[in-house]
């Protein structure tokens, strides 16, 4: 099995990959899977540079305490052995005057200037979903990404379809759960924003009179042991205790 790598620390698990039998590719493109071995920002960066290679994340062990179940050898083995479920994850794709970006947790938008707030108005499927909203933005979320930024704003989460949380708005708004296959307009009535989707350093001006299209990408993101991301047991299972 071909397998590429990524990650600031990945020749750690290196000689681990060649002593299991992988065959190590320097293009990931060429790769059966993709080792992200690093953190949640890896696995994203990962997709960004990549998409739709497969992907394996491992937490990287000088910053992540992990159970036996999810531990490198373990889940190197299981890859080998056929035995981690894929997982396709949605990804969400956002459009200003002709340029795009695709976000496998969330799409942002916010205000660029940090001393003043940003005026939008919010429609799903061509019908208004707000009244104009004064805020620092908001973020549109996939439900992979519910769990980032998404439930920093709104305490909650989210399984199916996309999400809307306002971030910071002078009057209360709800957060929106849409179906996947809605889609938003976001109407700048007045800026200076910004727009970035997840932590892609490609950042786009928006100003008075953009309007942002979102909806769900036509591609997917393909991940292999999703259950090691959400392991309630790892960082506290072996975790040291303390001594008071």
């Amino acid at each position: 099995m071909k397998l590429g790598i990524l990650g600031t620390n990945a020749a750690d698990v290196d000689s681990l990959l060649r002593q299991l039998g992988f065959e190590i590719v320097q293009d990931p493109r060429q790769a059966d899977a993709l080792v992200t071995y690093g953190g949640d920002g890896t696995l994203i960066g990962a997709e960004i540079e990549y998409p739709g290679v497969p992907k394996l994340p491992i937490r990287d062990g000088t910053s992540c305490v992990k159970c036996a179940r999810h531990g490198d050898r373990a889940m190197l083995e299981r890859l080998m052995r056929g035995e981690l479920q894929e997982t396709r994850l949605i990804k969400l794709e956002a459009s200003v005057r002709g340029h795009k970006v695709t976000g496998l947790n969330d799409i942002l938008i916010r205000n660029a200037d940090l001393r003043s707030a940003v005026r939008f108005i919010v429609s799903v499927n061509g019908e208004r979903a707000t009244d104009e909203v004064i805020g620092d933005g908001l973020v549109i979320s996939t439900p992979f990404g519910s769990s980032a930024y998404f439930r920093s704003i709104t305490n909650t989460t989210f399984r199916n379809g996309i999400g809307i949380a306002f971030n910071n708005c002078t009057e209360f708004n709800n957060h929106l759960v849409l179906d996947e296959g809605d889609e938003l307009l976001v109407e700048i009535i007045r800026g200076p924003a910004s727009m970035t989707a997840d932590n892609n350093p490609k950042v786009l001006d928006l100003d008075s009179g953009d309007d942002v299209r979102v909806h769900r990408s036509q591609g997917y993101a393909r991940v292999f042991g999703l259950d090691a991301l959400r392991c309630p047991y790892c960082r506290y299972t072996h975790a040291p205790r303390r001594r008071f």
